[in-house]
């Protein structure tokens, strides 16, 4: 093992699980063969009430066990934090697994400069996805910053109270948003180091960005940050475009070829350069048309619930 380890900070590796069992084995598998030192790092799973056999294959390895009755990410995070005794948390969805350099490069981020407060990384879909799982991650895998994957200063987190429990979704955005108001700094690692399965069909992609959706107009209002205001009025503003069919076929037809060639060629500049083939590429606007229309329910249910 490399002897500049022995300055490295011990981390807590928290993985949150609910009905897990096809993913946990390899999510752990993964945890456990770091290019970290053993002694450095302990794995917490926070469940939230499985009844399936996540808690038996969890037993297989040397994990901590936490129960957590309420439900939500943000309430299994905290208590995930509460429970760890490293000096880093690291978090990992159950259904993703880690490179084996996750920890060790993720950890080299935190070095490289003062008032680092969190790493995030690139996320990819696995090769075993199916085509329309592969179809969803082209245009996810243009965005970075999510909390899957992600490391953060444990001291930071605990300042900051950890995630905000009123939010379903994008607790990480908000405790972002608050680590940056402090003037700490986060960092992107460019590579992909984690593999996560994005939604399995278009159904559970739509619900997805509608949870998303809802929890960012809540977002706005905890935070009254113009940069989510715009997000939400420019998402909206793509949700409604088509209509313009309804007022000029040739005109509004002109517009969706314009501003969907324009978006597909920015997601071929972004993504993953296996995702850029024709086969992929052509399904950009729907897909991305499908983001945007769950984002609009969610806003429109947040607004008028």
């Amino acid at each position: 093992m490399d002897a500049n380890f022995e300055s490295y900070p011990s981390v807590s590796v928290i993985i949150p699980s609910l009905n897990s069992e096809e993913t946990l084995r390899k999510c752990l598998n993964s945890v456990f063969r770091q290019q970290y030192p053993k002694e450095k790092y302990e794995v917490i799973l926070v469940d939230g009430g499985s009844n399936d056999r996540t808690l038996e294959i969890a037993k297989e390895f040397p994990v901590r066990i936490v129960y957590e009755p309420k439900k939500g990410r943000g309430n299994a995070y905290n208590r995930g934090i509460i429970e760890s005794k490293g000096d880093v948390i690291a978090f990992l969805d159950s259904d993703a697994y880690a490179l084996s350099s996750w920890l060790k490069i993720m950890i080299n981020e935190f070095k490289k400069e003062n008032k680092v407060a969190a790493v995030h990384c690139r996320l990819k879909a696995p090769e075993e996805c199916d085509f329309i799982q592969k179809c969803i991650d082209v245009v996810n895998f243009k965005g970075a910053g999510q909390a899957n994957g992600v490391l953060y200063d444990k001291k930071v987190i605990i300042n900051e109270n950890g995630f905000d429990e009123r939010l379903n979704y994008l607790q990480e955005d908000m405790l972002k948003y608050k680590i940056r108001k402090r003037g700490y700094k986060i960092r992107i690692v460019g590579e992909v180091l984690i593999y996560h399965f994005p939604r399995k069909n278009l159904r559970e992609y739509l619900k997805q960005n509608i949870e998303a959706g809802k929890n960012e107009v809540l977002l706005y209002r905890l935070t009254r940050d113009k940069k989510i205001l715009f997000r939400i009025f420019s998402r909206s503003l793509g949700t409604l475009a088509p209509f313009l069919l309804l007022f000029n076929l040739i005109y509004g037809f002109l517009v969706l070829i314009i501003f969907s060639s324009i978006y597909t060629f920015y997601v071929l500049h972004k993504t993953h350069k296996e995702y850029r083939k024709p086969k992929y590429l052509l399904f950009v606007p729907i897909i991305t048309y499908i983001s945007l229309m769950g984002s609009f329910i969610g806003y429109i249910r947040n607004l008028f619930p």
